[in-house]
């Protein structure tokens, strides 16, 4: 049996950890011991429910110095006053402690920088593969690069999250390329199916008009701002046909609450603010629309896939990665009132042709679990 550590940042709500979730329940537990190991306790307590099983206890020195609010203050004015400008002597202590007492077969720094980094100090182990969340050409400013050169140079993988983020990956490092891959993120597609057929009702849902839901966090990546100019371009005879819920909660709640009131659209674009369980408002949509600025996979794309809800996605690249005519359309931010009018009137039975096929779509878990089983042994 493998012993396998992943180590995350925290335990927020977010890709990194979602895909961790997912993938727990597709390894098997006869070929794998797995342990966790998160360097912050933020983020709540959802996931420190969900990883209670694995988590592996820190050492006395680490909570005292690092976890603990008052300490960890301390500390960080104490680095300050001293030049030094991270935990690293601390982290290096922790990691090697971490494998001294348990012995991994592998670790694997699960998300881009502090993870990869922590990962990257310890000693003794068979194998360390980090593992890329992110557009890495888009996220690494220089600072981060210089950093990450040589600690990628410590990895026996890199495991990137699509194809369109491994070649953003290599952008940078090309001399990496030899040692990365690329494997999607496994989904519970059952889980996400059962769990859409809760009811929910849709304010000013009305059976004749047009449903979009558009989901994820409020922040300026996910342009959700732009929605309210791109219902005003379609003019008010399709905006009087059509409704657009947006389901999320971020930094830029207020502003596009602002947008939607200077457009007067209070009766068509809806904030629902978060859900616990967005799947039965992916379900009973019409149609999914992604106006991210960039995405590294793209979770809501495949999940709305899953649903078999056809998806208007912005064309960022790896949107070109995962969607396809079968499943919908990929337009830019400008082009979207024109597609989307043509979709909401059906204009040549565009959506419905397509609506018919994505009920043809089934995610395969088998094959990424293969990918990871091949690295793994």
């Amino acid at each position: 049996m493998k012993r396998i550590l992943f180590v995350i940042p925290e335990y927020s709500h977010g890709g990194t950890n979602k895909s961790l979730e997912n993938l727990l329940s597709f390894l098997d537990k006869n070929k794998y011991e797995i342990s966790i190991y998160s360097i912050y306790e933020d983020g709540g307590d959802y996931y420190k429910n969900v990883f209670k099983p694995y988590i592996i206890k820190k050492s006395r020195l680490y909570y005292w110095l690092h976890d603990n609010v008052v300490t960890r203050k301390f500390m960080g004015l104490f680095n300050k006053a001293t030049r030094r400008d991270n935990f690293s002597w601390l982290y290096k202590r922790e990691a090697n402690i971490i494998q001294n007492k348990h012995n991994y077969d592998a670790i694997i720094g699960f998300q881009e920088g502090a993870a990869t980094q922590f990962v990257s100090y310890v000693k003794n182990v068979k194998q360390k593969i980090a593992w890329i969340h992110c557009d890495y050409n888009d996220w690494a400013d220089e600072e981060q690069r210089t950093n990450d050169e040589s600690v990628y140079f410590l990895f026996k993988n890199i495991v990137c999250v699509s194809e369109t983020a491994r070649q953003s990956f290599c952008k940078v490092f090309p001399q990496y390329e030899d040692k990365s891959i690329s494997v999607y993120n496994t989904l519970n597609c059952e889980k996400i199916i059962n769990m859409s057929s809760q009811e929910v009702s849709l304010p000013a849902k009305n059976s004749k008009r047009f449903t979009i839901i558009s989901v994820g966090r409020l922040s300026g990546v996910k342009q959700f701002e732009k929605i309210p100019s791109i219902v005003k371009s379609m003019g008010n005879e399709i905006a009087n046909k059509m409704c657009w819920y947006i389901i999320g909660a971020g930094s830029q709640k207020e502003y596009i609450e602002k947008e939607i009131r200077l457009y007067h659209l209070e009766d068509t674009v809806i904030m629902l603010g978060a859900k616990d369980n967005p799947y039965p408002y992916f379900k009973s949509a019409d149609l999914y629309v992604c106006t991210s600025d960039s995405e590294s996979f793209s979770y809501t794309i495949f999940e709305s896939k899953i649903l078999h809800t056809p998806v208007l996605s912005n064309n960022f690249p790896v949107a070109y990665e995962v969607l396809d005519k079968n499943c919908g359309w990929i337009r830019s931010i400008d082009e979207m009132p024109a597609i989307l009018s043509d979709i909401i009137v059906d204009r040549n039975r565009m959506y419905s042709h397509v609506k018919d096929s994505i009920k043809n779509y089934n995610y395969n878990n088998t094959d990424i679990v293969k990918k990871i089983d091949g690295l793994l042994f």
